[in-house]
């Protein structure tokens, strides 16, 4: 704004002052109006229905929230329950396959042996046509727990099905591999007490090794499988 010519500069400075104060006093008329808006009746009901909409979104974004935990938990469960054996509380068939490649890697990657068990309970048919099915369960969750409690947190042990579980253990020698079984046979045949029922459990255990004894999952668990069998066919021979 140019300066009026006949204006002394105090007049000038007072012109420009009034119209500051005019401006500042319409900001501040236009203020009061937009409070006395927001506290009539139709701004009460704005800041109402904004109350209640961000109630609702909170109480629906609750809901959402539970049921997406609620379907992890479901998730959760079914894939522990698809990997696990009802009966013993092992790692299933399912399971075996993954672990032995992942066993199997880590072998390569280190360079020491993997030894896999295949073991069969000896005259579990017997026990269930003497004692009944419920005792030859019982029996069955007494071996998970006997190898569970022989090998390493960090070995595998899983039921493959019937009286047939499978454990991989991971070693440095072939000789500490062959200790590895008789320690099993010999935790099972500690005595123990079923139902009332004293027993002494026995097992067919093969074993194959890796590298020596084949590189493919399929090829070590076979070799296991027909070692096991051999043992097997002995000991009813002897029976």
């Amino acid at each position: 704004m140019s300066k009026p010519p006949h204006d002394s500069p105090d007049e000038y400075r007072l012109i420009v002052l009034r119209r500051e104060i005019a401006a500042a006093e319409a900001t501040l008329l236009a203020l009061q109006a937009a409070i006395q808006d927001a506290r009539s009746e139709q701004g009460l009901v704005a800041v109402r229905d904004a109350r209640v909409e961000n109630e609702r979104l909170t109480a629906q974004n609750l809901v959402v929230t539970q049921a997406a935990e609620n379907a992890h938990a479901a998730l959760e469960v079914a894939l522990q329950a698809a990997q696990t054996d009802a009966l013993t509380g092992l790692s299933n068939r399912e399971v075996l396959w993954d672990r032995l490649a992942h066993d199997l890697a880590l072998a390569r990657r280190h360079n020491h042996l993997l030894a896999i068990y295949f073991l069969d309970v000896n005259d579990f048919k017997q026990v269930n046509d003497e004692h009944g099915h419920a005792v030859g369960d019982l029996l069955l969750q007494h071996v998970a727990r006997v190898l569970m409690a022989t090998v390493r947190a960090s070995d595998t042990v899983c039921r493959i099905g019937g009286d047939e579980f499978v454990v991989l253990v991971a070693t440095h020698r072939r000789e500490d591999a062959e200790a590895v079984a008789g320690k099993i046979a010999q935790a099972l045949a500690a005595p123990c007490m079923l139902a009332g029922h004293p027993m002494s459990v026995s097992a067919s255990i093969g074993c194959s090794v890796f590298p020596d004894d084949g590189e493919s999952p399929g090829v070590l668990v076979h070799k296991a499988d027909e070692a096991m069998y051999r043992l097997k066919r002995a000991h009813a021979r002897r029976a």
